[in-house]
């Protein structure tokens, strides 16, 4: 009798664990990705260098540095709450851009 409780008492607890919701985590590699091209995709930011873009760097968690000539300007990655799924799926990232920067 005892070991009919057993089991109905663990199968309970592994169908209490599996209706528990579980974080979706994205590989980094591909986190970097989508953070890229939301800097890439910022509007008019190759426009306002003033010239092609040379390099794009990540100077910071979630800060890139978009470097065109002498001038760049600093992409920072901000988290935008809510969306379909919140808290279950991975951060929803905006890019900002902040003031260019020009060099001697």
């Amino acid at each position: 009798m005892t070991a009919g409780i057993g089991r109905g008492a663990a199968l309970a607890m592994a169908l209490a664990g599996a209706a528990m919701p579980a974080t979706a985590m994205v590989p980094p590699v591909f986190q970097r990705l989508v953070e890229l091209r939301n800097v890439i995709e910022v509007p008019n930011l190759a426009a306002s260098l003033g010239v092609p873009i040379d390099r794009i760097e990540l100077v910071a968690p979630r800060l890139y540095r978009v470097t065109a000539g002498r001038c760049h300007i600093d992409v920072r990655m901000v988290e935008v709450p809510g969306g379909p799924g919140a808290g279950l799926t991975p951060p929803r990232l905006e890019a900002r851009a902040g003031l260019r920067i020009c060099g001697p």
